[in-house]
């Protein structure tokens, strides 16, 4: 029963919508070399010295002997952490607002996205965060925390330096391997949103933002930039129902996207918002995640999280504690760690 309640109504996912905006963009207003087309938008992620990273990288996306031939040209799966920075953000915390891994398995059509709220308690020793040290915080700070030391005056690069300390934490605390990227500042979605005249979305609740007092009310509305970022971040409840109204937005946004008279504008955003989204992924694989997302049926596609019930106070204030056997038991019946 629980397990029908979380996997997704539509195909899209935020993750999702991100990529395909990329290809739509890159695909729709320039024609591509093959060099260019299979060449990344940016950097790897640098190899981590953490052994338990290294040790899962081959368990964790390799596909098993003897498994189903892939589709869309390709023959493995892959771990793709999703970030949403709200490090520019006034409100506090900073750091990410949003971190999902996207395990997509080509061999097997199927899609995952699975949440982690960022108020969980992590262990962050060892993971380069000096001057001063933090050796434990908020899952959602880590982001922050790694990019406030960053001495690049390149966005890109200090946004690559937070997700790679992210990425490294998600191994040490979750056994999770990370195969690829993608990295949004959260700050520019107001004006993303309003450059596509809102999202209609039925809200099914009043919910007021304790900080900007701003109220959103309940019933079928759409949201501008403003109101559609404050609805996906604002906590008057708990962080685990700010996931909630996220997977709304997901949707909303997904039928959104669908509307032709809203592709045109795509070119338009991505030139102005282009150094705000980071991401290793090439053309070439983008392209081949948009094919697989035809071929997934419908029951392949689930949308899970650290649930509720799994966590307990925190040593911080609004922190999580975690039942570590919980999840990373959950982790493994889906596939996400070996």
């Amino acid at each position: 029963m629980e397990s029908k309640n979380i996997e997704t109504k539509s195909r899209g996912t935020f993750g999702i919508i991100l990529l395909g905006l990329i290809f739509l963009v890159i695909f729709g207003g320039t024609v591509f070399a093959v060099k260019a087309y299979r060449a990344p938008l940016g950097p790897a992620l640098p190899a981590t010295p953490t052994p338990m990273l290294v040790s899962n990288q081959a368990a964790a996306t390799t596909v098993p002997t003897q498994a189903q031939p892939g589709v869309c040209d390709e023959t493995t799966a892959w771990n793709i952490l999703i970030l949403g920075s709200d490090a520019a953000d006034l409100r506090e915390p900073k750091g990410s607002d949003l971190t999902r891994i996207l395990r997509v398995d080509f061999p097997n059509r199927k899609v995952i996205m699975y949440t982690f709220p960022r108020r969980l308690w992590v262990d962050t020793a060892g993971l380069g965060l000096t001057n001063p040290t933090v050796d434990a915080t908020q899952l959602g700070t880590v982001y922050y925390e790694a990019r406030s030391r960053s001495v690049s005056t390149n966005v890109k690069d200090a946004m690559l330096e937070a997700t790679t300390v992210t990425a490294r934490m998600l191994s040490k605390n979750f056994l999770l391997t990370t195969d690829h990227y993608v990295t949004v500042d959260l700050g520019q979605i107001p004006a993303m949103v309003n450059a596509i005249g809102g999202v209609p979305i039925n809200v099914p609740s009043r919910i007021t933002d304790p900080i900007t007092g701003i109220t959103i009310p309940a019933g079928q509305q759409t949201l501008n930039g403003a109101q559609f970022a404050i609805y996906a971040r604002t906590i008057p409840d708990s962080d685990f129902g700010r996931i909630q109204r996220n997977n709304l937005l997901i949707a909303a946004l997904r039928e959104k996207l669908l509307d032709p008279a809203v592709w045109g504008k795509i070119p338009q955003l991505y030139t102005q918002f282009s150094e705000t989204i980071a991401t290793d992924l090439s053309p070439e694989q983008i392209n081949h995640l948009s094919c697989l997302l035809q071929e997934v049926p419908q029951e392949a596609i689930i949308q899970d999280q650290v649930r509720q019930e799994w966590t307990s106070p925190g040593p911080q204030t609004g922190s999580f504690a975690w039942d570590k056997t919980s999840v990373l038991n959950r982790l493994k019946e889906l596939g996400l760690i070996p």
